[in-house]
């Protein structure tokens, strides 16, 4: 009776522990779903607030683009000039609306954006009056609303409401990505916890077993199917924290990366262990779209170095896809070997985000006898993947963003944005070289297109475009990693050359010069003539030793290269 007793005692004591167990693995379960939520919240935060970056960068983009088009038409009074001016005011409204929809959920930015809206419609309002009083006949009205000073305060107002809410922006993402920082050292000491407990359980319950073993012989293997079976659930308790652990560890390195080659380094460095596989190899879609090239690949098996999208099922079918046992029609063609059976377990896993195909992952997949186990695995491969794929699209939209924000569209040079502050960059350092005794200071050439406006006029915006392109890769040639060629706007390029002396920068700009006089352009067959253009050059600290100082020397350079005829290097005077 007293054994009775003690064995019901114990199964008690045993059925208690794996109560607790199993709750342990649910709260497991459900501290791993919350943390992928947070993942996955904190995304979409940073996706709204890189959208409000762009909708401000675009406000202002359409700021400067409207005042282009009212100086263009202001200096020629032609009605052509009117159609981008219209087009940015309209453009314009798009951003802002796209502003106001990213910062919907953020009450504090309304004040901001109010604030935002008045300095536009101030700025817009006198772009108005002096585009309505050139189209009246009033020109020297227009002019002297110019020469005013509203229009300065205006731009100085509507410059400071963007750098409010971009500072404001700022704070938020690094707001948001502290908290993310927090929460994901929050989630790590509860999985640690959690494992650690799971991990004593285990021991009391093996230790009760044992106890409970050596008092009732009868019972030991009952005791021990018992004690395997609560090990295999520990076991994969502890090896799905693991997996939940390397996976959130990988997402967060990932949302870190810089560019795309510091993910596949870190791909190549986790990815194996996630997979679960011996071997495989990672592709990645080439920016044409045309090719799958591998990134990196692992074990002993040999993989194509790349292959076309055509050439394998996944990609066709748009979902995973084993290899059959026998090599034929149904097999992929980007596997080097023809021989059956030797791919049997060879996996094809596309990878994609956003609807979009990123890459294909192929991999051993090492079929193993127990179906529990393959599906286990399975699941692992599948979330890892949507977790890579999402984290792969939402860096080269970060990319693709950024790379927006700064280049010109048509010519891929450098935007006027990013020469300003390129600019103000080089002018400070120049000027703390010449305090340590280095004089070789830097240029800033300002170039325009010689009779542009007619040449596009007689052959037409397609032709005029190319010659803005082949003169824009021009300047890309002659300029080193370490200078800045942008599109200042219209046919108008500025170039600044960074730590060159004087006599070198004029060399420069007169090579520039002569390979685009030495330019053929040719469509369709058709020869267009000869493209010229001239060239004004300042030099700091000679011609003004801010960013303002030298713009305005060059650009006095550049209309007194004109005025002598065009088709030449002039240096500011």
């Amino acid at each position: 009776m007293i054994v009775a007793d003690e064995i019901q005692r114990s199964w008690r004591l045993t059925l208690a522990m794996c109560v607790v167990v199993f709750a342990a693995i649910i709260a497991t379960a459900v501290l791993t779903e919350s943390s992928l939520s947070r993942l996955s919240y904190a995304r979409e935060r940073v996706e709204r607030a890189q959208l409000a970056d762009k909708s401000l960068n675009e406000v202002m983009t359409q700021i400067l683009n409207a005042e282009t088009g009212q100086r263009g038409f202001l200096l020629s009074g032609r009605a052509n000039y009117l159609q981008p001016y219209y087009a940015a005011l309209t453009q314009l409204r798009e951003a802002r609306a796209a502003l106001a929809l990213a910062l919907v959920n953020e009450p504090s930015a309304k004040a901001q954006l109010d604030a935002l809206d008045q300095a536009t419609a101030a700025r817009l309002q006198d772009l108005d009056r002096t585009v309505r009083l050139k189209s009246e006949g009033k020109s020297d009205e227009a002019i002297e609303v110019v020469l005013t000073d509203s229009g300065k305060q205006a731009m100085d107002g509507l410059r400071e409401a963007v750098r409010v809410l971009a500072e404001s922006g700022n704070r938020r993402t690094e707001l948001w990505e502290s908290e993310h920082e927090r929460d994901i050292s929050n989630n790590y000491l509860i999985l640690a916890a959690s494992t650690a407990l799971n991990l004593f359980l285990f021991v009391l319950l093996v230790q009760r077993l044992r106890y409970t073993t050596a008092q009732v012989r009868s019972s030991r293997q009952a005791m021990k199917e018992r004690n395997d079976d609560q090990a295999s659930l520990l076991a994969s308790s502890a090896a799905r924290n693991e997996q939940v652990h390397g996976l959130s560890e990988l997402s967060r390195l990932l949302q870190s990366s810089v560019d795309m080659a510091e993910a596949v380094r870190l791909l190549q460095q986790k990815l194996p262990l996630l997979m679960r596989s011996t071997s495989g190899a990672l592709y990645l879609m080439a920016a044409a779209r045309d090719q799958l090239r591998q990134s990196f690949a692992w074990g002993k098996e040999s993989y194509a170095d790349n292959f076309d999208p055509g050439d394998c099922w996944a990609v066709r079918l748009g979902q995973s896809f084993q290899q059959p046992a026998q090599t034929g029609a149904a097999a992929c063609g980007h596997l080097k070997s023809d021989l059956p059976h030797e791919h049997a377990d060879i996996h094809c896993l596309p990878l994609v985000a956003h609807g979009e195909l990123l890459g294909v992952l192929v991999l051993d997949a090492g079929i193993a006898s127990d179906p529990l186990v393959n599906a286990e695995n399975e699941g692992y491969r599948r979330i890892t993947l949507e977790q890579v794929g999402l984290s792969i699209g939402n860096l080269k939209l970060r990319e693709s963003l950024r790379q927006q924000s700064i280049r010109d569209a048509l010519t891929g040079l450098y935007n006027r944005r990013f020469l300003e502050e390129s600019a103000q960059r080089e002018v400070q350092r120049a000027a703390r070289r010449q305090e340590k005794g280095c004089n070789d200071g830097m240029a800033l050439l300002m170039i325009d297109i010689d009779n542009f406006k007619q040449f596009n006029d007689r052959h037409g915006h397609e032709v005029g475009d190319q010659v803005l392109c082949q003169v824009a890769a021009i300047l890309q040639r002659q300029t080193r990693g370490s200078d800045v060629a942008a599109r200042y706007g219209g046919e108008e390029f500025t170039i600044v050359l960074a730590e060159m002396p004087a006599q070198l920068a004029l060399e420069r700009a007169e090579k520039v010069r002569a390979e685009v006089e030495a330019l053929e352009l040719q469509a369709s067959g058709k020869s267009f003539g000869v493209v010229t253009i001239s060239i004004g050059l300042a030099y700091f600290p000679t011609h003004g030793s801010s960013v303002e100082a030298l713009l305005l020397a060059a650009d006095k350079a550049l209309y007194a290269a004109k005025n002598a005829g065009r088709n030449q290097v002039m240096v500011a005077a």
